[in-house]
């Protein structure tokens, strides 16, 4: 693995981590704004701190409702494309409290790198069997 693959890896997994806490306003600082979001509502562009913590407020409580509580991360791909750009593709599987299986679930995301960190700038959600694996080339 190389340094970058393993700062963007380190980078994805504090997300992820912050996600989990279902708190918007920490998970803010791993977005970069604007940005896209992508999925079964439609695209989504957050073009504003605002609208991204309005954003994830309203997915944060959906997961809420359904009693989501972790998610596994099953497989998971970094493809740096440049210094500042990279992929980020990850086969998740969310859980309630009760460890039951909510969902399964494809995501890719497009980091970039702003001074010493990488932030989200794309996310798109997509079926589980739509994970590339392997290069991108």
């Amino acid at each position: 693995m190389t340094t970058a693959t393993a700062t963007i890896t380190r980078a994805f997994e504090r997300y992820v981590d912050t996600f989990q806490s279902l708190d918007p306003k920490a998970t803010l600082r791993h977005l970069y704004v604007p940005s896209l979001i992508l999925d079964a509502r439609g695209p989504q562009v957050l073009s504003s701190e605002g609208e991204a913590e309005a954003f994830l407020t309203t997915v944060m409580r959906d997961l809420a409702e359904c009693g989501y509580a972790r998610s596994e991360i099953a497989a998971s791909h970094v493809h740096v494309l440049s210094e500042t750009t990279a992929l980020v593709r990850v086969s998740r599987v969310r859980r309630s409290v009760t460890d039951r299986e909510l969902e399964r679930l494809g995501e890719t995301y497009t980091l970039c790198r702003t001074g010493d960190d990488w932030k989200i700038v794309v996310a798109v959600v997509h079926d589980a069997d739509g994970v590339l694996t392997g290069s991108c080339r």
